[in-house]
């Protein structure tokens, strides 16, 4: 298993090798649970404060989470909703754009890695 991952940072570049942590189950399962008792104890600290809200809905305990969560799946749901109207295929305008070329292989500095 080092094995692997070493090769894979072998061929990375050095600045993008330091960010690999971030990719391992252990740190992202490690994220998850703090940002778990992050929010847990933003809700208990929202059971001990009272809010002066403008509407009666906004004095219960947790109100802003619950509304936040509702916000942001509501815009998840709305842009996918929204990309299945107006969506466009990738190249919806190159066949007919007037600066639409075909660069050569040969031309482009590519480089290929092995994520193997």
């Amino acid at each position: 298993m080092a094995k692997a991952a070493r090769k894979k940072k072998d061929k990375v570049h050095p600045l993008g090798a330091k960010l690999l942590v971030l990719e391992e189950d252990r740190t992202i399962s490690l994220m998850i649970k703090g940002l778990a008792a992050f929010c847990g104890l933003l809700l208990l600290i929202n059971l001990f404060i009272h809010l002066h809200g403008y509407f009666a809905i906004e004095a219960i305990p947790g109100f802003y989470g619950v509304a936040g969560f509702v916000a942001f799946a509501f815009i998840i749901f709305a842009t996918k909703a929204l990309k299945a109207v107006i969506g466009r295929d990738e190249d919806y305008y190159a066949p007919h754009a007037i600066d639409a070329e075909k660069y050569p292989d040969n031309g482009l500095d590519i480089q290929e890695y092995d994520d193997a």
